[in-house]
């Protein structure tokens, strides 16, 4: 999870990120807002050329199940492995520009000094399948252009009525 919102110092989650990113050639980053929960890589371009990928409306319990064999696939070979995203109904979509430059990228940009460009990052979109029925019809796409639409249903918990929920001080 983020670091910061955990107790860290920006100062210290930077370093975090950046001592990640030199031991195992990236990192990934986890967000859960208000509206969205989301992650990314952050190394992977820098590292081998390759673009970072996302997701969106993946609980943080998957994101990194989901997310690091298709980078080690990208640090053995250069690529996604295409005949994975294939069986799995997974599909990999470059990220428009709309969602580039905004909050959904920050530690990324924070990192580097710039927001990623055109190209530079690609969501990975999961089959509807692997969401619930009111979800799977809403699943946010970064590929197309516009704000983020809401999620359906009630509004998810801020952080501190999670933290409460858990039984963790606020």
């Amino acid at each position: 999870m983020c670091l910061v919102c955990d107790g860290y110092s920006h100062e210290s989650a930077n370093q975090a990120l950046e001592t990640a990113i030199r031991v195992h050639g990236w990192a990934l980053v986890q967000v859960e807002g208000d509206d969205v929960t989301w992650c990314y890589t952050v190394g992977l371009l820098a590292n081998y050329g390759h673009p970072e990928l996302t997701l969106v409306d993946v609980g943080t319990e998957h994101q990194r199940a989901i997310i690091e064999p298709l980078v080690e696939s990208v640090q053995r070979s250069g690529r996604l492995p295409m005949n994975r995203l294939g069986f799995l109904k997974q599909r990999a979509v470059t990220v428009h520009d709309d969602h580039l430059d905004g909050e959904l990228f920050g530690i990324w940009a924070n990192l580097y000094g710039h927001f990623p460009g055109p190209g530079e990052m690609l969501q990975i979109v999961l089959p509807t399948e692997a969401y619930c029925s009111c979800h799977a019809p809403v699943v946010r796409r970064l590929d197309l252009a516009g704000p983020l639409p809401l999620p359906p249903g009630p509004r998810p918990m801020n952080r501190a009525e999670r933290r409460r929920r858990r039984g963790r001080a606020a």
